[in-house]
């Protein structure tokens, strides 16, 4: 059925870098030619020129930096708004009241919240689905072309998976699937 919308995941990277790139994609995908991204942080972690190879489209990013302390709340906002598509929010650990409530705010604008972080961070209570993504370095075919080992390491109503992803001509190709049953990666491939 794909990857599902309206509700929230986490996807912590070997590098944050990977996990915006990686979450950036999917957001492009659910927002669409007229929808709306929003990419909320603490911090000037997001260089957003870098995502236009990515199929980011800048006109439709909001970049918002808010102090650490209020970046559930932020979420909590962004997701509430029925004009964001996707919201991207790097946040370390949240309790199960904090994703509940966040959980039910995605459900009732249809926004997908995605929370990001290092691997090493602490994870978020009740996800939809929790991914793992990590770095393989470049593909053969061009310098500017990136090749990630994902893991879903949890999918709720489903099963883990772990693929090999390069991304070539605007897409996500399979480099070797280790796939199962019922994962499938041309749901995230579009």
């Amino acid at each position: 059925g794909g990857l599902p919308t309206g509700c929230i995941h986490e996807v912590k990277g070997t590098s944050l870098a990977s996990a915006i790139t990686f979450s950036a994609i999917l957001s492009a995908r659910i927002a669409g030619d007229h929808g709306h991204i929003l990419y909320i942080a603490p911090d000037r972690s997001l260089h957003p020129v870098g995502l236009l190879p990515f199929g980011v489209k800048l006109d439709r990013l909001l970049y918002v930096s808010v102090r650490p302390q209020h970046l559930a709340w932020a979420m909590m906002e962004a997701l509430r708004c029925v004009e964001a598509n996707a919201v991207m929010t790097v946040l370390d650990g949240v309790d199960l009241t904090a994703s509940r409530r966040l959980q039910m705010a995605a459900e009732n604008s249809g926004a997908t919240g995605f929370f990001l972080g290092q691997a090493s961070s602490a994870p978020i209570a009740s996800p939809i689905t929790r991914w793992k993504i990590s770095a393989r370095g470049k593909s053969s075919h061009r310098f500017d072309e990136p090749v990630w080992l994902l893991d879903l390491l949890y999918c709720r109503g489903g099963r883990p998976g772990n693929w090999t992803l390069e991304w070539r001509n605007r897409n996500l190709h399979a480099v070797a699937a280790q796939q199962a049953e019922g994962a499938t990666i041309e749901a995230l491939a579009g």
